[in-house]
Protein backbone atom coordinates (compact mmCIF):
# COMPACT_ATOMS: atom_id res chain seq x y z
CA UNK A 1 0.00 0.00 0.00
CA UNK A 2 2.52 2.40 0.79
CA UNK A 3 4.53 1.41 -2.06
CA UNK A 4 1.42 2.63 -4.49
CA UNK A 5 0.95 6.03 -2.45
CA UNK A 6 4.39 7.45 -3.23
CA UNK A 7 4.39 7.29 -6.49
CA UNK A 8 0.25 8.60 -6.71
CA UNK A 9 1.48 11.58 -4.17
CA UNK A 10 4.66 12.51 -6.79
CA UNK A 11 2.65 12.31 -9.63
CA UNK A 12 0.27 15.06 -7.96
CA UNK A 13 2.76 16.99 -7.17
CA UNK A 14 4.03 17.13 -10.93
CA UNK A 15 0.71 17.83 -12.71
CA UNK A 16 0.64 21.87 -11.23
CA UNK A 17 4.41 22.00 -12.34
CA UNK A 18 3.23 21.09 -16.01
CA UNK A 19 0.74 23.29 -16.20
CA UNK A 20 2.28 26.33 -15.48
CA UNK A 21 5.08 25.08 -18.18
CA UNK A 22 2.48 25.37 -20.49
CA UNK A 23 1.33 28.72 -19.71
CA UNK A 24 4.64 30.03 -19.58
CA UNK A 25 5.56 28.96 -23.06
CA UNK A 26 2.10 29.78 -24.37
CA UNK A 27 3.03 33.25 -23.00
CA UNK A 28 6.12 33.42 -24.76
CA UNK A 29 4.64 32.24 -28.14
CA UNK A 30 2.63 35.00 -27.75
CA UNK A 31 5.22 37.63 -26.92
CA UNK A 32 6.89 35.81 -30.03
CA UNK A 33 4.00 36.87 -32.15
CA UNK A 34 3.82 40.08 -30.83
CA UNK A 35 7.16 40.78 -32.14
CA UNK A 36 6.28 39.70 -35.44
CA UNK A 37 3.24 42.18 -35.47
CA UNK A 38 5.76 44.56 -34.98
CA UNK A 39 7.98 43.62 -37.28
CA UNK A 40 5.22 43.37 -39.70
CA UNK A 41 3.57 46.95 -38.62
CA UNK A 42 7.16 48.96 -39.32
CA UNK A 43 7.21 47.26 -42.82
CA UNK A 44 3.97 48.30 -43.38
CA UNK A 45 4.78 52.05 -41.82
CA UNK A 46 8.11 52.34 -44.12
CA UNK A 47 6.75 51.31 -46.98
CA UNK A 48 3.63 54.27 -47.29
CA UNK A 49 4.31 57.63 -48.77
CA UNK A 50 1.98 60.14 -47.14
CA UNK A 51 0.34 63.07 -48.69
CA UNK A 52 0.06 65.04 -45.53
CA UNK A 53 0.38 64.65 -42.01
CA UNK A 54 -3.21 63.57 -41.45
CA UNK A 55 -2.23 60.30 -43.17
CA UNK A 56 0.80 59.66 -41.38
CA UNK A 57 -1.16 59.81 -38.03
CA UNK A 58 -3.59 57.72 -39.14
CA UNK A 59 -1.28 55.14 -40.09
CA UNK A 60 -0.22 55.71 -36.46
CA UNK A 61 -3.24 55.20 -35.27
CA UNK A 62 -3.69 51.92 -36.54
CA UNK A 63 -0.63 50.65 -35.51
CA UNK A 64 -1.97 51.76 -31.99
CA UNK A 65 -4.94 49.92 -32.22
CA UNK A 66 -2.53 46.56 -33.12
CA UNK A 67 -0.90 47.32 -29.82
CA UNK A 68 -3.68 48.12 -27.65
CA UNK A 69 -5.51 45.16 -28.22
CA UNK A 70 -3.04 43.87 -26.68
CA UNK A 71 -3.51 45.98 -23.16
CA UNK A 72 -7.09 45.37 -23.57
CA UNK A 73 -6.65 41.88 -23.08
CA UNK A 74 -4.04 42.86 -19.72
CA UNK A 75 -1.57 41.62 -22.45
CA UNK A 76 1.73 43.69 -21.02
CA UNK A 77 4.55 42.18 -21.99
CA UNK A 78 3.38 41.56 -25.28
CA UNK A 79 1.90 44.97 -25.92
CA UNK A 80 5.50 46.03 -25.01
CA UNK A 81 7.18 43.81 -27.36
CA UNK A 82 4.98 45.08 -30.01
CA UNK A 83 6.15 48.81 -29.29
CA UNK A 84 9.93 47.75 -28.98
CA UNK A 85 9.96 45.63 -31.93
CA UNK A 86 8.13 48.34 -33.97
CA UNK A 87 10.00 51.05 -33.02
CA UNK A 88 13.73 49.08 -33.05
CA UNK A 89 12.64 48.05 -36.83
CA UNK A 90 11.89 51.43 -37.61
CA UNK A 91 15.03 52.86 -35.90
CA UNK A 92 16.52 50.34 -37.90
CA UNK A 93 14.92 50.93 -41.36
CA UNK A 94 14.77 54.72 -41.03
CA UNK A 95 16.82 56.05 -38.44
CA UNK A 96 15.42 59.52 -39.01
CA UNK A 97 11.84 58.49 -38.82
CA UNK A 98 12.66 55.87 -35.85
CA UNK A 99 13.82 58.74 -33.16
CA UNK A 100 11.37 60.43 -33.72
CA UNK A 101 8.78 57.52 -33.50
CA UNK A 102 10.23 56.39 -30.32
CA UNK A 103 10.47 59.92 -28.81
CA UNK A 104 6.83 60.69 -29.63
CA UNK A 105 4.94 57.09 -30.23
CA UNK A 106 6.51 55.42 -26.78
CA UNK A 107 5.40 58.57 -25.19
CA UNK A 108 1.73 58.58 -26.32
CA UNK A 109 1.54 54.62 -25.39
CA UNK A 110 2.79 54.85 -22.14
CA UNK A 111 0.63 57.88 -20.58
Amino acid sequence: MKKLIIPIFSLLLLLPACKQTEQTEETVAEIEAAQMQGREAARRFVGKEWKDTLQLQRQLLEMRSIQSKYVIEKKTRSAEAFDSTFVSTMKTVRPDLGMVLEEHYLKQIRK
